[in-house]
């Protein structure tokens, strides 16, 4: 029931850029506007996570801040749905900023739970599946913009991502969600934030996965809005864009399922090198094709690289994470991530009106491949210190 609550509130929040991005630039043709409302949806992130995340390894009554989530966001979808183009862009800018307040409870605040409820010897099934539900919402949420805005229109696309959050808010009151340990002595809201960014950025693995999955996360930041311009440079209409979104997922829901086995075999940090540097070359493979049935092959494909990420970093999280700040922890490094993916969506709206699609898609090739970077200098590093990852499997 966890996962099923966890899996449809992420269909709309996985929905909702690209639904934000078709709807403004269908209402207003201002892709700058769609952007800039996109990265706002992620921004607040960067305060509300640590904070949401503290709030998580200790509150009791975690539904509380799971279904407000929900009403949030369906509230807010659900006015820029009627406001985009007749509101001031500051207030679409607004209601997105309120949109993305409570997000982090989708990302880290999920994930937070799985070390809670399930046992050890399962960790690598659940985390399998917990990527594959960001996958499938991925998957799902663009396809079901892409085919009601191809029926009746960008705007009622974005109009049945705010209804999805509604439904996600009834089975969310219904998911079982552990409580916090009793026996853990409380600890300041302060105190608790300064030991997690401590603990975060004093494990070698752990910092830079962070570091390498956030410089990943600002060049897919451009994806929302690159995608339907792109969709355009093949001669098709912007709401093609969604499917090449879809078809990113499709590949990426693959590549999640298959993580299990891969991390069987080889560590995180080697399957999270491969995962970048594939999804990078898929990508700039993309930029050069001609049609939309060749870039839709493409786009699985590059999915599929890029699919095994997450579960990859799941694991190393709980590799170097007291479980009495895993919540804090997952919540910060994702809110970091999405205020990454924030200020990408953001550079989108300048960068389009100096490149085309094509060249934008190589530009978020090249952001994978700086991803890389950190994770090259640690193996480069081992030479010099251990790593703590070691210690902590033999435990």
């Amino acid at each position: 029931m966890l996962l099923t609550a966890a899996a449809v509130s992420r269909l709309a929040d996985g929905a909702a850029g690209i639904g934000l991005a078709l709807a403004i630039i269908n209402r207003t043709h201002d892709p700058r506007l769609a952007g800039l409302v996109v990265a706002a949806f992620t921004v607040p992130t960067l305060v509300s996570g640590p904070v949401i995340g503290a709030y998580l390894d200790q509150m009791r009554a975690r539904h509380l801040l799971f279904a407000g989530n929900q009403v949030m966001l369906a509230a807010t979808l659900g006015g820029v749905a009627v406001l985009a183009g007749r509101a001031p862009a500051l207030a679409l800018i607004g209601l997105g900023l309120c949109a993305g307040l409570t997000a982090p409870v989708l990302t880290g605040g999920f994930s937070s739970l799985i070390p809670l409820v399930v046992p050890p010897a399962s960790l690598p099934r659940a985390n399998a599946l917990d990527s594959a539900s960001y996958s499938t919402a991925g998957l799902a949420g663009p396809a079901i913009v892409a085919a009601v805005a191809g029926a009746a229109g960008a705007v009622a696309a974005l109009a049945t991502v705010a209804a999805v959050a509604a439904a996600g808010l009834v089975l969310v009151l219904a998911a079982p969600m552990p409580t916090a340990a009793s026996g853990l002595p409380a600890t300041s809201l302060r105190a608790a934030l300064r030991d997690g960014l401590h603990l975060l950025l004093d494990r070698p693995l752990l910092r830079d996965t962070t570091i390498a999955t956030t410089v990943s996360l600002f060049a897919q930041g451009l994806l929302p809005v690159t995608l339907p311009l792109f969709a355009v440079q093949l001669g098709r209409s912007t709401a093609a864009g969604a499917w090449l979104l879809t078809a990113l997922s499709c590949g990426g829901l693959a590549g999640a399922l298959a993580s299990r086995r891969l991390l069987a075999r080889w560590s995180p940090r080697t399957i999270l090198l491969a995962a970048l540097g594939g999804f990078g070359a898929c990508l700039a493979a993309l930029a050069a094709m001609p049609d939309l049935a060749l870039a839709l092959a493409l786009a699985v494909m590059a999915g599929l690289a890029e699919g095994p990420t997450l579960a990859a970093t799941l694991t190393v999280r709980q590799e170097n994470v007291p479980p009495q700040d895993y919540a804090q922890i997952s919540a910060t490094a994702a809110s970091i991530k999405t205020g990454s993916y924030a200020l990408g969506a953001a550079v989108t709206g300048l960068l389009a009106t100096t490149l085309t699609g094509r060249q934008l898609v190589l530009a978020i090739a090249a952001g994978q491949a700086a991803a890389l970077i950190p994770l090259l200098h640690l193996g480069a590093s081992r030479h010099a210190a251990p790593d703590h990852t070691t210690a902590t499997r033999a435990q």
